[in-house]
Order: structure tokens, then sequence, then C-alpha cells
């Protein structure tokens, strides 16, 4: 290792500094490419450079098994790389041509009933492969080691509670950490297993919602308004957030008459982007604003906000924009199914690359991923170093 390797390394063991991870389906796969980078660009630390981890839907996937990770970076980063590098959409849900008809006509049937008494979730994909793979792939265990030996400050998935309106952050972490209150969100503390995990990925309609505790729980990015805000509570001093869409200005016009899966990738976008990029912008207006303000002023001085330092990725290139090229893989139910709602490899594709669950769509986001952050190489150095 080199000297300034040790440095960084050092200062890495002083810092809390925090990852965030967006949700984004299948698109979360990028997340593992920009891990991956930042492990070489770091010189492979041992520890993890991020003391906090916070995730929603399929970032708290990859937020907890990085936590479990946090003691092996190098092995946690690679770890990730390889689950993802070898998806296929059977790990995730059924797909199956019977399956996939019998939860389509049960959730059609429950629509059209004058009187509901549900007994099990509704969910247009039945999520129980995920579950198998969660248990499997994840040390949930490891995540309180890790903890105890100083190696993490807290890790926090986000769900949205079904039952209240509520968004809950659950999190694990050091003991002296609070829980807060806001307005319709929450920060609870509790240790966190697979049922966290599928409530925070559980997409409204798509899987079906998660009990914890008595409550129902669904996507952690719906009506998350703060998505940095948990890493904020927890005690992160500076914040390394991973995007899984391009933080760019207005899209392109068009004209034609939107279908079902063109309809439902705005949806998506709306759940899993709109709110993160909003938290971002107004963040970055704090900054601006703290920074035209002297230490000494005495308005400084009164205002409980702070500078926050703040590393901001996003994929280079729409992922939509690669799925269509990838809908040939799918198993033969899972393509007729989809195009009954409008998707195929030309249309509907901002809906396909969330649920676009096939290793050739996914080792093709973690190329873009580590790509996008070896070029940010030196911007990535200069926010470990401060």
């Amino acid at each position: 290792m080199s000297k300034d390797s040790k440095v960084l390394n050092d200062e890495l063991n002083d810092n809390s500094a925090g990852l965030i991870l967006s949700g984004g389906g299948a698109r979360a796969a990028y997340q593992a490419g920009v891990l991956k980078a930042v492990n070489e660009i770091l010189e492979q630390p041992k520890r993890s450079p991020f003391n906090i981890i916070t995730g929603t839907s399929a970032g708290a996937i990859n937020a907890v098994a990085m936590a479990s990770n946090n003691h092996q970076f190098d092995y946690g980063t690679k770890r990730l790389e390889e689950i993802w590098a070898n998806f296929s959409p059977d790990h995730v849900y059924k797909t199956d041509l019977r399956s996939l008809t019998k939860n389509g006509m049960r959730w059609l049937w429950n629509i059209i009933r004058a009187k509901q008494n549900l007994k099990q979730p509704l969910s247009l994909l039945n999520n129980t492969p995920l579950r198998n793979l969660l248990e499997k792939v994840i040390r949930f265990e490891d995540i309180q080691n890790n903890q105890q030996a100083g190696l993490l400050k807290a890790v926090c998935t986000t769900c949205y509670n079904y039952n209240t309106g509520n968004s809950v952050s659950f999190f694990q972490g050091h003991p002296d950490l609070v829980e807060w209150k806001r307005f319709r969100r929450y920060g609870r503390a509790d240790i966190l297993n697979v049922d966290h995990l599928l409530a925070s990925s559980a997409i409204p309609m798509v899987f079906p919602s998660q009990e914890i505790d008595d409550e129902h729980f669904g996507d952690g990015s719906l009506r998350f308004l703060t998505p940095l805000s948990p890493a904020l509570h927890l005690g992160a001093d500076k914040l390394f957030v991973v995007t899984v869409k391009p933080l760019r200005g207005e899209p392109e016009h068009k004209s034609s008459i939107p279908t079902v899966g063109d309809i439902g990738g705005h949806l998506f976008d709306s759940i899993f982007i709109d709110s993160l990029e909003s938290d971002i912008e107004r963040l970055m207006r704090v900054n601006t604003l703290l920074a035209h303000i002297p230490e000494s002023d005495v308005v400084r001085e009164q205002l409980t906000l702070k500078p926050v330092n703040t590393f901001i990725i996003s994929p280079s290139i729409e992922p939509a924009e690669l799925a269509g090229e990838y809908f040939k893989n799918l198993p033969r139910g899972l393509r007729f199914f989809f195009k009954r709602i409008g998707v195929d490899s030309v249309d509907g594709n901002g809906i396909l690359s969330y649920l676009l669950f096939d290793k050739g769509f996914t080792q093709r986001l973690i190329e873009l991923g580590y790509n996008d952050a070896m070029r940010q190489e030196a911007n990535i150095l200069a926010f470990f170093k401060k």
C-alpha cells in the first residue's frame, strides 16, 4: 500500500461517511458497478469507507448486503457484483406462465369483486424466489458483529407503512443512536432481517406487501420525500449518493400516445427517482446558501443547518435505452405477460428496465456503473480526503 493510500485509509477510519443507495429494481445493478470502482480507487481497503449505509427498495438490499461485509469491503463489493452479474428473473419472482396467469387473474378478480376479504396480499408477481435468495446470500448476523467491532455505525432500510401512510426507516446500529419522528416519516431501531428487505422492495401492485410487527409495508420509495435524511439522522457528516437514473434536464418531448408500459415507466420513475432528485436539489441549495453566509455572521450561528459534503453519481446512459436489447432473453411466459401490458423490445422500456432481472442487462449496468465511477476517480478520492 502506498503512503498516500495509508493516510487515506487512516482518514476513512475516523469519518462518518454515509452511503445512500436509491431504489430502482433491476437498475440497482448499476450500484454494484460503482462500488466495484470505489473499491479499486481506494486500493481495496479491508474495512468499508462507509460507516453509515442507507438504502431504499432494491437499494436497501444492496445496503444491507454491504453492511454485512463492512469488515471485508473488497470481498463485499466482489460478492455484490457476482450476485447481480448472474441474475435471472426466476431469482426474483416466479416466471412460469401458470404462476403469472394465476397471480394476474387473482389480482383482477379482487378488483371487480363487490367485497374484498383478502387472506394474503395481492400482487401481479410472486416474489418467493427473492426471499429464498436473500436468506441464502446475506449474513444478517454480521451486521451486529460489525457494529460491535466498531466497523459500522448504522445501516438503514426504509419501508412504506400501508396501514398508516407513513415512511418508516428501520435502522440497526450503535446503541446510542436515537429514533426520530418527523411529519409522516419515522426512524425506528430494529434488528434487520429478510422481512425488512422484502418490505422495502415490494413495488406497489407488482410485489406483495410484507408484514412486520402486525403492520403491512411496501416499497420504501413511496411518499419518501427526503431520502437523504436517514443518513443525516444517523450521524453522517458527508454523503456518497448512487442513483440509478441520469440527473439531467428536461427529457426529449414525444407526441405519441403512451402505452400502458410507458405510463408504468413514468410511474416507477416518480416512485423511485423524483423524490431523491428533489432532495438532492434541496441539499445543494442549502449548501449554496450557507456558503454565502460568513461563519462569523450571527445569522449563521442561529441556523440549525450545516453544509454537507456530497458526492452524487448517476448513470451516463439512461438504463431504459438499454433495456429493449435484452427483452428477448426473458422466459417465454414472461415475454407473453409483458406484451399484454404494452411492454416489448421497443415499447415500455421504462418499466422494463426496473423489472428486467436478466444477467445480460445487469452486467451491462455493472459495467456502466464501474466506468462512470472510474471517470470520476479524482473526485471520489477528493470526497474521502475532505
